[in-house]
């Protein structure tokens, strides 16, 4: 009767420890910025450290780093930052587990996971495993490197899920889901190519003549203007494209690069003697300009968005402040 009593107990206990381990408490993830206009969901115990460290009150490290540009082989470049960690000592001795690929919404990643016996390293009697993971995921602009350290094994199907969720910010995503088609309905002529909608009397054209006079003359050929005369009044969109110059730049570069155009005209058209100021438009620094020229005047407005400047000009002989 006792030994059937303890085999009862025994059958109790492992279903008590089947159930704990069915509960598990879902873990909750917070949606966290991260630099150059990307977001990860990360586990809400995650405490920030530094701009690119977080810790987890159970013994786990993160990093997080965003660098520009992007590499051939994302395997190659994993295999590269967990070598290159080796000679720290929390890594010496880890033990390669598995590695896995994604490709989700224009990202590629790759994670690795590694685990590392620490017996004999001041932990007396109990014998714990780091718990490690490499990660780089990347876009067609940058590349971005995780790495955790934990002696939580739960931990890394957490992780995974995070990594896994990298994505860009929402401002971002609301520009790229901006909906066409009630804009045709509003009356907005699209220019998605050079990513502008207009309202404008008149369709507005690509003056294929005038950019033909621009390469005969030698000017650059990454501007591209637009144009439409109606009812005596001359409509003109030039946009430039600076792609070939900013590309892989960051978003305080390419803020910086459009400051200083923005100055550079500003300082040309005081040379020129014509009246301008800086001031907004929308929500874009700008240049205003107004000049009158054989009787005509113009009023024009000059910003830059993202890669692209914009140069509106209205023209006609009575005021054009429209």
């Amino acid at each position: 009767m006792k030994k059937k009593f303890k085999k009862t107990a025994f059958i109790l206990i492992a279903f008590q420890l089947i159930i704990s381990c069915n509960n598990k408490k879902e873990t909750e993830f917070v949606k966290t910025l991260l630099s150059n206009n990307y977001k990860i969901d990360l586990p809400s115990k995650f405490e920030k450290t530094n701009e690119s460290m977080w810790e987890f009150p159970e013994h786990t490290y993160l990093s997080i780093d965003v660098l520009k540009g992007t590499v051939k082989d994302i395997q190659k470049e994993v295999e590269t930052e967990a070598k290159v960690r080796e000679i720290q000592e929390n890594y010496k001795g880890k033990v390669f587990i598995k590695t896995e690929s994604f490709e989700k919404d224009g990202f590629k990643g790759v994670i690795s996971f590694y685990e590392k016996d620490n017996k004999g390293k001041g932990l007396g009697l109990v014998n714990l495993k780091s718990y490690i993971v490499f990660a780089v995921v990347q876009d067609k602009n940058n590349r971005i490197y995780i790495n955790s350290l934990s002696l939580n094994r739960n931990l890394n199907e957490d992780l995974t899920k995070s990594i896994k969720s990298i994505s860009l910010n929402d401002k971002e995503i609301v520009e790229n889901k901006f909906d066409f088609e009630k804009a045709k309905k509003d009356g907005y002529q699209i220019f998605s190519e050079d990513n502008f909608i207009i309202k404008c009397k008149g369709k507005l054209l690509l003056d294929k003549l005038r950019i033909e006079q621009m390469k005969q003359n030698g000017l650059s050929d990454n501007s591209k203007p637009f144009h439409v005369f109606f009812e005596g009044v001359d409509y003109n969109i030039n946009v430039g494209d600076y792609s070939s110059i900013l590309n892989n730049q960051n978003d305080e570069e390419i803020q910086k690069y459009n400051d200083e155009d923005l100055s550079y005209y500003q300082t040309k058209f005081d040379e020129m003697g014509i009246k301008n100021n800086k001031a907004k438009f929308k929500d874009f620094d700008a240049i205003y300009y107004q000049n009158s020229q054989e009787g005509k005047l113009t009023n024009a407005v000059y910003f830059h968005h993202k890669m692209k400047s914009y140069m509106l000009q209205v023209t006609r002989g009575k005021n054009s402040k429209k």
